[in-house]
């Protein structure tokens, strides 16, 4: 009897589990099928392969006159790297969705770095794969494309909402695009659900606006000195140094000075909070100066430990926004030569609309790119001294050290001259004996010029 009861419960919870397991796969829409069939949880049911493999319907033919001709050859494999792309850009959202939930949960990331980079590392992957795919759309000629384009009219690309979704989610607003800006997206191309979940989205904050934020908390967490200070005073000893170098190595003066103030007036516009503003004013700028200036100090002293995790992330940051951007060339490239300047099969320009997309207006991470154009040698840095180990909550007790002279730098001239002549004879034991050498190979020479006159 208790036998017979343990096998009835051991049937009993295996069936509560299976039941379990169907109610978890039918929150997902892919697994509808599993769920309304009741078949048993397998590779093709977990995958949903009945419904993502059936999905793939050619409509031309090879005839256009005759609807029972089978359909063009080549749309059988554009309709599939097409779903394939619409698959990758759904994994590269999820890692971007995975990625803004931890800024917007949680003030101080910096404990939680590593994961953000995990995932920031596969969206590269995600890009680098996507950017090969476009190759393979290359081994159909345009003529073949030609054949079931104008029964592809009027799909296009430009109609991808994920696409439109990853723009929006990264941080691409408005004012940075071309003919075609999100406000058209939402009320004229999309409808419907569609349409609701952009407007949605436009009250989100973008990955951009959260990695801002972020920024800025890391330099107000740096208490215990001010990090702008510290900048400008490097900033100004760089200068310097490199002035009086270049006059030391007689470089033209009014040519030290010009150079002097373009450096200057570089410099400035990261410095000063005037100028600063005036490029956000114009859309130059899209982070904060404070954000800026936090990617700034990380960038600097990015072989400490407290800065090591946060280095990486802008990096992985640069590297997905350019990998998009080489994307975008890419195609634009593939689709000029597959019909050179013909509208889009979307209402769109084609080629031309494309061809404004390709600029660093397009690219949301532009500023990190510009970070590099205010980096200064370390050895003008003061240094760090403190918790270095401890990046999560010991950002306020890092302090500086200043930095040592740097000494003046003399470049090696070509040719010695008199004057140098001059001055090295003039030194007392070195002259003395120099002098002699030369007294003696001139004395040889004599002698062996005699010698041979001799005989």
């Amino acid at each position: 009897m208790n036998t017979n009861d343990d096998q009835y419960n051991e049937d009993s919870d295996t069936h509560d589990n299976n039941q379990q397991m169907t109610r978890s796969i039918s929150v997902n829409d892919v697994y509808d099928h599993a769920e309304k069939t009741k078949e048993p949880l397998n590779y093709t049911t977990y995958l949903g392969l009945v419904q993502l493999l059936s999905s793939l319907r050619c409509i031309s033919h090879v005839d256009p006159s005759d609807s029972r001709s089978p359909p063009v050859h080549d749309e059988h494999f554009f309709i599939i790297i097409h779903q394939v792309f619409e698959l990758w850009f759904k994994a590269f959202l999820y890692e971007i969705d995975s990625i803004r939930n931890i800024f917007s949960n949680s003030s101080n990331v910096i404990p939680l770095l590593f994961y953000i980079n995990l995932r920031l590392n596969r969206s590269v992957g995600i890009w680098n794969m996507l950017i090969d795919m476009l190759q393979h759309l290359d081994t159909m000629t345009p003529v073949e494309f030609l054949a079931f384009r104008d029964f592809v009219t009027p799909a296009s690309g430009f109609q991808s909402l994920q696409f439109r979704i990853i723009e929006m989610k990264l941080g691409l607003t408005d004012g940075f695009r071309k003919s075609y800006k999100t406000d058209y997206f939402i009320n004229t191309m999309f409808k419907g659900d569609q349409r609701n979940e952009l407007k949605k989205l436009l009250k989100e904050d973008s990955l951009l606006k959260l990695v801002e934020r972020w920024l800025e908390y890391v330099y107000d967490s740096t208490t215990s000195f001010e990090f702008l200070d510290v900048f400008k005073s490097s900033v100004e000893s760089f200068i310097e140094h490199g002035k009086k170098q270049k006059i030391v190595n007689g470089v033209d003066i009014e040519t030290v000075k010009t150079e002097t103030e373009n450096m200057r007036r570089q410099f400035s516009s990261m410095i000063d909070p005037t100028e600063y503003n005036k490029l956000l004013d114009t859309q130059e700028r899209r982070l904060s100066q404070k954000a800026m200036l936090a990617a700034l100090m990380i960038s600097l002293y990015h072989q400490q430990p407290c800065f090591q995790q946060a280095y990486q992330m802008l990096g992985l940051l640069m590297d997905v926004d350019g990998l998009i951007a080489s994307w975008r060339h890419k195609h634009v490239l593939l689709v000029q030569r597959q019909i050179g300047r013909k509208p889009g099969t979307g209402g769109t320009g084609g080629f031309s609309y494309l061809h404004q997309t390709v600029n660093e207006k397009y690219q949301v991470f532009i500023d990190l790119f510009n970070i590099s154009s205010y980096l200064i040698p370390q050895r003008f840095l003061p240094k760090f001294f403190g918790q270095l180990a401890e990046p999560a909550n010991l950002l306020s007790t890092l302090h500086v050290i200043p930095p040592r002279q740097v000494p003046i730098i003399r470049s090696n001239p070509r040719t010695v001259s008199t004057r140098r002549l001059s001055q090295f004879f003039a030194q007392p034991d070195q002259g003395v004996f120099n002098l002699l050498l030369f007294i003696a190979g001139c004395l040889f020479v004599m002698i062996l010029y005699g010698l041979i006159k001799l005989f």
